[in-house]
């Protein structure tokens, strides 16, 4: 009957198929977390270690669970701010790469700025953005932006260059202009390695936005991870952190499935081969 109504199910010998996949891939990081997670109780229930300097596994699971709703909103403002940051800086750092790749003087202008953001440490640059505008969530968005803008700019300029020049021959054999050069071979080329600087960015988006509640912020989980070390609560900091650990590999998980989606199946032409499609 699903199948009649055109809805397509899937077999439960396929989900136990990846189950078995990913258990003999991942074993050996299952089993290695295993083993540190029950030596970690047992030094901590023995006393070893004081619990307010380092908890129990399984307090820092009671504290999640105590103040769960907390640190789902929590991770909700996180989450929308690492995204919007994200995105921006993806988009600027591309745009910018673009440029770059166009147009020698534009390198000229935007490299030297790009590389002082990088250089200079967001945590020195963090209170002027809290300055210019206030506690919202326009601050955690720039520096965000900041800290995604560079690995995404660097990766698409090396990608972009990086073309096999017998493809450009091929392409102005063709009298093919310099917008079709760039739509056809040199974007298409930067694929990969702009999804290598979108990986790299969404990581450093985390630390960007926590840095930003940081700095100013009543909500989110660097707030509540600031909150929760003033306090003592050391279960309650571990489950913020572990909030956080989720949802960064999470967004780290769907730019990888992005990737996946859009160069499945994307063979390298060289320029012999391209010749002979054509």
């Amino acid at each position: 009957m699903a199948t009649e109504l055109g809805v397509h199910t899937v077999k439960p010998s396929a989900w136990m198929d990846r189950a078995r996949w990913l258990l003999k891939r991942y074993w050996v990081t299952m089993v290695s977390l295993i083993a540190v997670l029950g030596l970690w109780e047992l030094v901590t229930q023995a006393r070893l270690v004081p619990r307010f300097l380092l908890p129990s596994p399984s307090s820092i699971l009671a504290a999640g669970i105590q103040f769960r709703e907390v640190l789902v909103a929590d991770a909700g403002v996180t989450t929308g701010e690492i995204l919007l940051g994200f995105v921006a800086g993806s988009l600027v750092g591309l745009l910018l790469a673009i440029g770059i790749v166009f147009s020698r003087m534009i390198e000229q202008i935007v490299y030297p700025p790009a590389i002082i953001t990088q250089v200079v440490p967001k945590l020195a640059v963090a209170p002027l953005f809290v300055v210019w505008f206030g506690v919202g969530v326009t601050p955690k968005v720039m520096i965000t932006l900041l800290i995604c803008l560079f690995p995404v700019l660097v990766n698409a300029v090396v990608g972009m260059r990086a073309v096999d020049p017998r493809m450009l021959d091929l392409m102005h054999s063709v009298d093919a202009g310099r917008w079709q050069i760039f739509t056809k071979v040199e974007f298409p080329n930067a694929t990969p390695h702009v999804f290598a600087g979108l990986k790299v960015g969404i990581t450093l988006a985390v630390v960007g936005a926590i840095v930003g509640e940081w700095l100013g912020s009543n909500i989110g989980l660097g707030y509540r991870i600031l909150a929760a070390d003033s306090a003592l609560r050391t279960d309650l900091l571990f489950a913020a952190i572990l909030v956080l650990s989720v949802v960064g590999v999470a967004l780290f998980g769907l730019v990888a499935l992005a990737e996946r989606l859009v160069i499945r199946g994307a063979q390298p032409i060289d320029g012999a081969a391209a010749k002979g499609n054509l």
